[in-house]
């Protein structure tokens, strides 16, 4: 008898899923937000279900807690089902709502797996994605994200737990169930979707195979398939049109950088003071940042740094004189095997690197502080293009980030513009305090080169840049070969991170 346990189990999908394994004769763990005493059906008892908020910080310790209660010892396989949306215009989000939702898909599913590792030994989870994580449909910008940080996590993981847990990606199309309600969306866009018994019913024969990644209908395929390989095409159709874009005033262009007193958001200060723009720096930092603006200044920039925790205050873009350009570049990661790391430092990097990004963007267009023909710049990572072991939750924030720059690309234009960034191996401290071989760093690009290809990809209006020929052709090789490519990158980091010594 399979144990099987199911987030998001109390409607919709995860629902269906939990009546089809219990007609199959599985011990179900059923996990939902709902009180038990508010669940009216049958298969609900004090014995399957668990109460658990995953927006909360507390969700996996009462799941834990409930299988230590109820002797489980081993799950067969963990499917990460549960998941909140939201619609509407992108400036309209509130800082609550995008925190909400990334906890939801994506910080809890991260949590859980780190937490239930030990019970899943020769068992699989799987991850309930979208079809829409290829899409950059601008109403649903941060939960479609969200879905696009989950591929990636899963993408890097599966690499890391091979031969001990296997890993599946789920991608449904859109699907009749109560989430669509509760987000507002219009009874008359959601009533044609096929039914979450239909879906759920081809889903758990999707979970029965082998398969990595499992698109859900023939259309859907093709849909995901298409999107994946004409990006350009996708966004012209979804509304970045071939119009110029709005022009530019240029009597006194600002430019607003966050982890701006060191490494590559240092450099970019730099290249855009050299270039006559106002400097705005933003770094929790605060000696540094003192330096940095100081040496600004002694070159005749007028240069304001500002001392914040991005993920905690984002009371300083109210006083932001008007923007021209805003460089996302601020980023943290934390390396080594995902199942031994510091669960707490990981979420800390989605929290800075993705949740941050996306809270200040909103912000910056609910108070229209970006000026017409402005850009925003995202720095995303090469890891987009190929799994990164050793850094799954770095990627997924990432590839989180990239996708949510393409929404935001198709809705501002051609009011502003959108560049994402995706760097390879860059010689700052952070790649040396990250990277487990630093012996070819020389090799990698400085960062002031690095600032000087943003600069010019951001004046020439281009919608991405990856510096550098390496970068493209292992981005290249990324697209066309992505097993050949996860194995150099597992021998290029992963193993050359240490296990934990047994005790």
């Amino acid at each position: 008898m399979q144990t099987i346990l199911i987030t998001g189990a109390t409607d919709g999908i995860g629902l269906a899923m939990a009546r089809i394994y219990a007609a199959q004769g599985a011990r179900l763990i059923l996990i939902g937000r709902k009180p038990l005493a508010d669940l009216s059906d049958s298969l609900f008892s004090a014995e399957n279900y668990c109460q658990a908020d995953l927006s909360q910080l507390d969700c996996v310790e009462r799941v834990t807690l409930f299988l230590q209660t109820q002797m489980v010892s081993k799950l067969d396989l963990l499917i990460q089902n549960a998941g909140v949306g939201y619609v509407g215009a992108i400036g309209e989000q509130s800082a609550e709502s995008i925190q909400n939702l990334l906890a939801v898909n994506l910080t809890a599913p991260m949590r859980l797996t780190h937490a239930l590792f030990p019970l899943l030994q020769g068992g699989k989870v799987v991850f309930i994605s979208s079809v829409a994580s290829a899409l950059p449909v601008t109403k649903y910008a941060t939960y479609t994200a969200s879905k696009a940080a989950l591929d990636g996590f899963a993408r890097s993981l599966r690499v890391e737990l091979a031969g001990q847990v296997a890993v599946q990606v789920i991608h449904p199309g859109a699907t009749k169930t109560g989430m669509h309600s509760k987000v507002g969306m219009d009874e008359k866009q959601y009533r044609r979707f096929p039914a979450a018994e239909k879906v759920a019913k081809r889903i758990v024969d999707a979970i029965a195979t082998n398969r990595r990644t499992v698109t859900i209908g023939t259309v859907n395929a093709m849909v995901r398939n298409f999107a994946h390989t004409n990006q350009r095409f996708v966004e012209w159709g979804l509304g970045s049109k071939r119009r110029k874009l709005i022009a530019q005033d240029t009597a006194r262009l600002h430019v607003v950088i966050t982890g701006a007193a060191d490494g590559i958001g240092r450099a970019l200060a730099f290249r855009y003071a050299k270039a006559g723009f106002c400097v705005t720096g933003i770094d929790v930092d605060a000696a540094r940042a003192a330096e940095t603006e100081a040496e600004l200044r002694a070159l005749g920039t007028d240069a304001n740094f500002i001392s914040a925790d991005l993920t905690q205050d984002l009371s300083w873009i109210a006083a932001l004189p008007p923007i021209d350009v805003l460089i996302h570049n601020a980023g943290i990661s934390n390396t080594g095997h995902f199942i031994h790391s510091d669960v707490d430092k990981q979420a800390a990097v989605i929290a800075l690197n993705l949740v941050a990004p996306m809270q200040i963007s909103a912000e910056i267009l609910r108070l229209d502080k970006l000026n017409a023909g402005g850009s925003f710049v995202f720095i995303s990572s090469l890891s987009k293009f190929v799994s990164y072991p050793s850094a799954s939750v770095y990627a997924a924030s990432k590839d989180g980030l990239a996708h949510y720059a393409r929404c935001l690309r198709v809705a501002r234009w051609p009011q502003q513009h959108v560049l994402t960034v995706y760097p390879g191996p860059v010689r700052t401290a952070h790649a040396r305090r990250y990277s487990p071989d630093n012996s070819r760093e020389a090799s990698r690009m400085s960062p002031d080169v690095l600032a000087d290809k943003i600069f010019d990809a951001q004046q020439d209006h281009k919608r991405e840049l990856m510096p550098g020929a390496a970068a493209k052709g292992f981005a290249i090789f990324g697209r066309i070969a992505p097993r050949l490519a996860e194995k150099a990158m597992k021998r290029a980091l992963l193993d050359k991170f240490p296990l934990p010594s047994k005790q």
